[in-house]
């Protein structure tokens, strides 16, 4: 076997644990931050407005999460090998690219959001007076470029500003709806809370992936030819496509998710939802940042020919999520209903049980978390929108089936018989190709 052109780093485990551990911390803090925001929400509107608010946000992250194409992956596939022997002229033409695909994105979606919103603004329980607020929080999605500098900070190893930054949005939050609730302001003025919060975001990351080219002289040269959607590299486009069908598809578990609750139950049920989606995703969200923080290492594992390295890492990794989710929930079944009572008031006297079964089914879902970027590291993401689609389709499917029947138990059923298929399906996929991989590098 011929020599590997990328060494692999002998330390992956410490590396993916310590970039880990910076997420997480970050993600952590932003979660307790969050729920903070939501009590103070739920003391301050009636339940049927917070509901409104939190709907109206998931439709605008809905479509924009749609039309984007998560370019930072497409940096860190493609971008990674240039990055590592000093090709910045390659990294460039690749990063004009994602840089022109973000901003078509952005615009595509920000089109379609607002087309839409009026015929979908009655069923979030907003009336016409918040017509104009709405059109204006769907502009949200023309300042939506975070993709291709978010994939810089992870190519350079920055998950500590990655991490800083996931503060932003709870931390404006916290201090807007603080105000709001001093003033005894109504949800016009939350809506634009939320508004500003996300704004400050998206704004705040191209100046911190600028930064980073800046620090290591990769800025130079980078605009002084003009931006183009040509493909810098064969399979770039294939790629892309694919990487925004299954980051598509994965919304089915967050925004969807929401709306279809709200749709079925009303948009008090969507606010007892989200509460406990954001309790819940103190594990999904980890789950999501262990993909992030695995992807980068697993493409260099497998570029080194290393494959059964990579299933071991993998293997351990999904053992170790799913022990904490398990621990989480029996925490939260034991003690949320009289933690939820206090905190908030009669009119979520569910959230207990629906936070159980979210947290069960994020447990699944974080069981799955280190396969999918396998996939990806693999060069196989369309089995990983497969596997995606499988679990997404039996999800929604059994929204439709099972709230009818179950009542407020139907949405917290369907998204944990849901992730189990998705798990089944990833599961099978990513070992067979690691196993072919391995016979095809002799170990």
């Amino acid at each position: 076997m011929s020599e590997p052109i990328i060494q692999p780093p002998q330390n992956v485990g410490q590396r993916i644990a310590k970039n880990m551990g910076m997420l997480f911390g970050g993600k952590a803090a932003a979660g307790v931050l969050s729920i903070f925001v939501l009590i103070i929400s739920a003391r301050s509107l009636s339940i049927d407005g917070l509901g409104s608010l939190l709907m109206l946000h998931a439709y605008v992250m809905l479509v924009t999460g749609i039309a984007s194409f998560k370019s930072w992956q497409a940096i860190i596939q493609y971008g990674a090998e240039p990055y590592q022997v000093g090709d910045t002229d390659k990294l460039h033409r690749l990063m004009r690219f994602t840089i022109f695909l973000d901003g078509v994105a952005a615009i595509a979606a920000t089109i379609v959001s607002m087309v839409i919103f009026p015929f979908v603004m009655p069923l979030m329980g907003l009336s016409s007076e918040y017509l104009i607020p709405g059109l204006i929080y769907c502009g949200l999605s023309a300042i939506n470029l975070r993709s291709s500098p978010l994939g810089v900070l992870r190519l350079v190893d920055r998950f500590d500003l990655i991490s800083l930054h996931s503060l932003i949005v709870p931390v404006v939050r916290l201090l807007g709806v603080l105000v709001c609730w001093y003033l005894e302001m109504g949800l016009i003025w939350f809506i634009g809370v939320w508004f500003v919060a996300s704004a400050a975001s998206y704004l705040l990351m191209p100046l911190l992936g600028l930064r980073e080219l800046a620090r290591r002289g990769l800025l130079k040269g980078l605009f002084s030819e003009g931006f183009t959607l040509k493909a810098p590299q064969p399979g770039v486009w294939r790629f892309v496509w694919i990487s925004n069908l299954d980051a598509t598809i994965s919304l089915a578990d967050t925004h969807i998710a929401t709306l279809l609750s709200g749709g079925l139950l009303g948009p008090a049920f969507a606010a007892v939802f989200k509460i406990a989606r954001d309790i819940s995703d103190v594990l999904a969200k980890s789950a999501r940042l262990l993909d992030k923080a695995m992807y980068p290492e697993l493409v260099r594992i497998i570029l080194a020919g290393e494959a059964s390295r990579a299933l071991r890492l993998i293997i351990r990794t999904s053992a170790l999520m799913l022990g904490v989710g398990v621990m989480f929930a029996v925490v939260v079944y034991v003690f949320g209903t009289g933690v939820f009572t206090t905190a908030l008031d009669t009119d979520y006297a569910g959230l207990a049980g629906v936070t159980t079964a979210l947290i069960i089914a994020a447990t699944i879902f974080a069981a799955a978390a280190p396969l999918y970027p396998a996939l990806y590291a693999l060069g196989e993401p369309g089995r990983a929108t497969i596997a995606r689609a499988g679990g997404v389709m039996a999800i929604i499917g059994l929204f439709f089936l099972l709230t009818p029947i179950m009542g407020e138990a139907g949405p917290g059923l369907a998204m944990i018989f849901g992730q189990l298929v998705g798990l089944f399906l990833v599961g099978w996929m990513c070992i067979s190709r690691l196993g072919v991989r391995r016979k095809l590098q002799g170990g």
